[in-house]
């Protein structure tokens, strides 16, 4: 490797692990955050670190998911009716599946394609207890998607994903009398949903 490739892999390699510690980083502090708006914001910043963060690494579509899943959080915020939120998460998984399609890279486009499928899925639903179950079953493609493409920070993500989503399942699988007011709470992958889209719980 020549000197000036040895030292564009070193920039590109510092950039990717400082968009990596930026998106793992939001991920981390979005929950403590309490105003609807800063939490919407947050998590696009965390996807478009992560979207930029794959697009470095080589996995176009999960960079292509990154940018659905930002989308996905503006039109959760701003559209009320259930049926135009439904109708848009279709679309942006026709437009992802076309994305996948010319960017093929076989088994990790699949499992990218997979998880926006399963994570999208989760987003519909009006049940935190099925949202976070759907979550937990979107959970293996993107750890096998991480593993494949060396993303050491999305395996972060997932990690931090799992261990919330399970626990929080846990505690809404609790006896009546000792589960606990989740109002507010929501996992690490959800948007925060309003109107239509049923209020979290």
């Amino acid at each position: 490797m020549s000197l000036v490739s040895y030292k564009i892999f070193e920039e590109t390699s510092t950039l990717a692990a400082a968009l990596g510690v930026i998106g793992l980083g939001c991920v981390l502090i979005w929950p403590f955050l309490r105003s609807y708006r800063q939490v919407i914001a947050l998590q696009s910043l965390g996807a478009a670190a992560f979207a930029i963060y794959f697009a470095l690494l080589g996995a176009s579509t999960a960079c292509a998911v990154c940018v659905i899943s930002i989308t996905q959080l503006l039109a959760a915020a701003w559209i009320r009716d259930r049926g135009l939120i439904v109708g848009f998460y279709a679309a942006t998984l026709v437009v992802l599946a076309l994305v996948a399609a010319a960017t093929w890279h076989g088994a990790p486009s699949a499992l990218a394609l997979a998880g926006s499928l399963a994570g999208s899925m989760a987003r519909l639903q009006q049940s935190t207890m099925r949202m976070k179950a759907m979550f937990l079953i979107d959970a293996p493609f993107s750890l096998a998607h991480n593993l494949l493409v060396g993303a050491s920070f999305g395996l972060g993500v997932d990690a931090v994903s799992i261990v919330g989503n399970a626990m929080s399942l846990l505690m809404l699988l609790r006896p009546v009398g000792w589960k606990p007011r989740l109002s507010g709470v929501v996992s690490s992958d959800v948007v925060v949903r309003r109107s239509a889209m049923a209020q979290p719980t």
